[in-house]
């Protein structure tokens, strides 16, 4: 095929789309890296089929954001938007990859080119504590649940599980997202309280806007006369460790100043909040009374040399509720290998996956973290960087837009990468062309699908900030 291209001489860009347009690619996950894979692809006149679990390609900013950030969340998704409903683009939605259709199928069964892996991190990380798991809605919410009760939990169709914010409710975790967590249930205790002692009704955005401690001086109340116990984060560092504000770069002077200014926000958090902090503690067991999660027991900690080491110190936290917010890492997909939460790639390969020839992954589907770069610090996802000094939205979407320009850098890269292995790839026949297009519209037609403008639109949950 180079040998082709090579004899078109000034010919050669027209007759590699016209070619392209021979091929399919499976982009599995429609979000920020998958729809910049599309962008990429469709500009070369590929053809691309994309897969995604979940009615709306939009992954963690419709479902990872707490929906207070609707302007930032409508700004971003109309950027994927006009990546999707290019001419050259099937999009089957509320299809999962290993439930709804096997990988293998798509590998060995359709006839793509390619497979791009672009499913991102949608599972919570575990807590490793022995048979904790069986409180799960029952004692225990851990975090992706939790944001996307509280997203859709207006939602006259809402159908998922139902939760109750109570009081003195434990979160374990560290990151910004653990911080939303902390929101989450001050806003939810707030609202209900003033409603119910004061008769006073006051939006969620209003909350956390001005925060907790400016409502309840409004109000002239505080937590003990609404009978509030706030919730207690436990962070297994201390607050200038928490990963809130990233160095400019590796030097002490910037390491430190990062951390003054993470100390910082938290403190400024909890002074908004009113929500307790307990560092250097780690949860080590639970209690249990009648089969009930009533607690849960820490073991304390110290930092010598940036190591953490336990000390011979527990301590008890009674509670009703436990949220747990340590991170997320993709979900694994059978019949392909990972080396514990990552994606096992082709020896000296940041892209092709182990045991396939043509399959690809991007974003956080080869880091098994919330970053996509291994420079970066792992385990962060979205929601536990966006934040700024000034707690904005401005500034909120200055660090989104970044993030998103630096993935999609990545990805940039790893298709310029792809499309080149792609050049050696056997063009499909016109008989497997018409087999492709026959599977594809079978699945859009058990979902229902039938244009991608008409199914955002009739999709698209009814927003929050129109109802307030």
């Amino acid at each position: 095929m180079h040998q082709i291209f090579k004899s078109m001489g000034n010919n050669i860009n027209f007759s590699k789309k016209e070619l392209n347009n021979k091929h399919f690619i499976a982009v599995i996950g429609g979000s920020v890296s998958g729809s910049e894979a599309v962008n990429l692809l469709t500009e070369q006149n590929f053809r691309v089929v994309v897969f995604d679990m979940n009615e709306l390609p939009y992954g963690k900013l419709e479902d990872g954001l707490p929906n207070w950030h609707h302007n930032l969340r409508d700004r971003q998704t109309s950027v994927i938007n006009e990546k999707l409903k290019h001419e050259n683009v099937y999009f089957i939605p509320k299809t999962k990859i290993g439930k709804d259709i096997s990988f293998d199928e798509i590998k060995n069964d359709w006839g793509f080119s390619s497979v791009i892996l672009a499913n991102g991190a949608w599972k919570d990380r575990s807590l490793s504590i022995n048979k904790i798991s069986q409180f799960i809605d029952k004692g225990l919410i851990y975090q992706n649940s939790l944001i996307y009760w509280f997203n859709h939990k207006h939602e006259p169709t809402y159908n998922g599980p139902k939760y109750s914010m109570k009081n003195n409710t434990i979160v374990v975790g560290g990151g910004l997202a653990s911080l939303d967590v902390m929101k989450i249930i001050m806003i939810e205790l707030v609202q209900s309280a003033l409603k119910e002692k004061k008769g006073v009704l006051v939006d969620m955005f209003t909350i956390e806007k001005w925060g907790v401690d400016t409502i309840l001086a409004e109000y002239n109340t505080n937590l003990e006369e609404l009978r509030i116990q706030p919730p207690t984060l436990i962070y297994r560092r201390n607050a200038e460790d928490m990963p809130l504000k990233s160095p400019k770069d590796d030097t002490p002077e910037n390491i430190e100043k990062a951390k003054a200014v993470s100390k910082k926000l938290l403190e400024k958090y909890v002074e908004k909040y009113l929500f307790n902090f307990i560092p250097t503690s780690t949860p080590i067991g639970y209690i249990e009374e009648n089969g009930e999660f009533k607690g849960m027991v820490f073991q304390k900690m110290k930092t010598e040399n940036e190591k953490l080491i336990t000390i011979d110190e527990t301590f008890e936290i009674k509670s009703e509720l436990l949220i747990s917010s340590i991170g997320s890492i993709p979900e694994k997909i059978e019949n392909l290998t990972y080396q514990g939460d990552s994606l096992k790639l082709k020896e000296q390969s940041e892209y092709s996956v182990y045991g396939y020839s043509n399959v690809f992954a991007i974003g956080n589907a080869v880091t098994g973290k919330g970053n996509i770069q291994d420079s970066k610090q792992h385990g962060k996802q979205m929601t536990e960087k966006i934040i700024s000094e000034h707690l904005t939205e401005d500034a909120l979407e200055d660090w989104l837009v970044a993030y998103n320009n630096e993935i999609t850098d990545k990805v940039k890269e790893n298709v310029d990468s792809i499309m080149l292995e792609l050049g050696n790839v056997k063009i499909p026949s016109e008989e497997s062309i018409l087999q492709m297009e026959q599977k594809i519209a079978e699945l859009q037609k058990k979902v229902g699908f039938s244009n991608f403008e008409s199914w955002i639109t009739d999709h698209l949950p009814v927003r929050l900030e129109n109802m307030v």
